[in-house]
């Protein structure tokens, strides 16, 4: 019994991609409770009509909801140590600070929004959930990072089989999307009128098709699947790094390229350029003082560079003349000119919205419904997709202003401040990278923040720093009895 209550957390990771598979469920859950409520209603005041088409719940969201509802009830975990600890504290005032910007917002009666609020409070739960559960239990990490790791191989195979197939494998039991380059709304890029697709290599394609499928995996979009990847490949570091058994080396051998492979296939540019990054910290760091190697670590940290160099320039060889027509990786090309064209536009409207309210923003959830020609005619029309701000931080500042912003950036600088002082362990220095690279693709992406399962993959993540800094930083205080000498 206690066994399998020590890897629920862990399985918990492990299904965490997968869980789309009940949105059917849910939708049909949030329709009846529609119109139930409806009915109560009626004579108090008018629902939206589209209320039911966006009261939808993930269900791991509902997961951490029942087990911080354990935590509290039968673990007896007092909502000041679950809320209000040093790291949560300004994740907690974040969470209110949201609310009190919607509240106060031109929205307040626009009752969805207050639904995708509760849902946003889900994923914060995750934070405090992992906290809690892991800052006593650091053994818990290394089975949660076995199961990340069978995911991200499950996760390769699927989204190199979509891109090469271009089409979806048919797995929507592991809540694949129905995946085609022709559908709308689907992540793509065009090929230039002369060429053909992987050089017309792949005789199941038909002859002349121009538009491109990203991988997806089991993910909504091609960038979340970036950023899992990202994550998992550094979780390869570190397991690289800290195993003993030559079979588990040759292993990661095979599966760092396969993820380095798979991540470039999402054409993600965020993501892709974040991992890079990290990455570079992650290598450099471990030629400070802020670690300290044996000559065996330092051997095997190169042949882990040595990995990834040889399977990135296998990786980049192959996929080459597939980046150059995609564009903003090694070079400039039309798509890359457009797409970055929208991100500046984007850009401008959230500093827009935040002019215009400095303080609380303009409330959750309203970056994309604010009428902006209101505020500047310059921009009448603009956003008629309703998009996000593709920044955590500029969407962060222009739903919930300087005061939504600043409690952000508090909870980020709490999980990093205690390294300015001690040395990091390989494990604090992997959750870093992790953590790093998440919030770097955060500066060009909104999906960590406004996606339900990103949300969760970046608190979740955060949770597992934070309850190893907190080790880390609680090892280094002195014991009572070094007082009382």
């Amino acid at each position: 019994m206690m066994f399998r209550r020590r890897l629920l957390i862990p399985f918990f990771f492990f299904i965490l991609p997968f869980t789309n598979f009940y949105f059917g469920f849910f939708r049909k859950a949030s329709s009846d409770f529609y119109h139930s409520l409806l009915k109560v209603t009626s004579s108090l005041f008018t629902l939206p009509p589209l209320l039911k088409n966006f009261i939808h719940f993930f269900l791991a969201g509902l997961l951490i909801a029942a087990m911080i509802f354990a935590l509290c009830f039968w673990m007896k975990v007092k909502l000041k140590d679950l809320f209000f600890n040093s790291h949560s504290r300004y994740l907690t005032l974040f969470t209110f600070a949201t609310l009190f910007s919607l509240i106060f917002s031109t929205f307040s009666r626009e009752y969805i929004h207050y639904s995708l609020l509760l849902n946003f409070m889900l994923g914060t739960l995750g934070f405090h959930l992992v906290f809690i559960v892991y800052k006593n239990r650091l053994d818990l990490i290394r089975p949660t990072f076995y199961a990340v790791l069978v995911v991200a191989a499950i996760e390769s195979i699927i989204g190199t089989g979509q891109f090469f197939m271009q089409h979806d494998l048919g797995l929507q039991f592991l809540s694949e999307k129905l995946l085609s380059p022709h559908m709308q709304n689907m992540a793509t890029f065009w090929l230039p009128t002369h060429k053909e697709f992987f050089g017309g290599l792949l005789p199941w394609i038909p002859e002349g098709q121009k538009v491109i499928l990203r991988a997806y995996g089991t993910f909504s979009h091609p960038n979340m699947f970036g950023s899992y990847l990202s994550i998992s490949l550094f979780i390869s570091y570190y397991v690289f790094l800290t195993s003993e058994k030559r079979w588990a080396e040759r292993l990661l051998y095979a599966l760092i390229p396969l993820q380095i492979l798979t991540l470039v296939l999402t054409f993600s540019r965020g993501s892709l350029f974040s991992w890079i990054i990290a990455s570079l910290v992650f290598f450099s760091i471990h030629f400070t003082k802020k670690m300290a190697l044996s000559p065996q670590a330092k051997r095997k940290l190169l042949k882990l560079g040595a990995c990834i160099l040889v399977g990135s320039i296998c990786v980049f060889a192959l996929t080459y003349s597939n980046l150059v027509e995609r564009g903003g990786v090694i070079n400039r090309s039309e798509l890359s000119i457009a797409s970055d064209r929208g991100r500046i536009l984007l850009f401008q409207l959230a500093l827009l919205l935040f002019l215009h309210s400095p303080l609380i923003g303009v409330g959750y959830n309203g970056f994309g419904h604010v009428p902006y020609g209101t505020l500047s005619p310059e921009f009448v029309g603009a956003n008629p997709m309703a998009s996000n701000a593709h920044s955590i931080y500029l969407q962060t500042l222009s739903e919930t202003g300087l005061i939504g912003l600043s409690l952000f950036l508090l909870f980020i600088l709490s999980l990093y401040k205690p390294y300015l002082r001690i040395r990091f362990s390989l494990l604090s220095l992997t959750l870093g990278s992790i953590f790093l690279s998440l919030l770097l693709c955060g500066l060009v992406s909104h999906h960590l923040l406004t996606q339900i399962l990103g949300r969760l993959i970046f608190f979740l993540f955060a949770g597992l720093f934070a309850a190893c800094t907190y080790q880390e930083r609680k090892a280094t205080l002195p014991s009572p009895s070094s007082h009382s000498k």
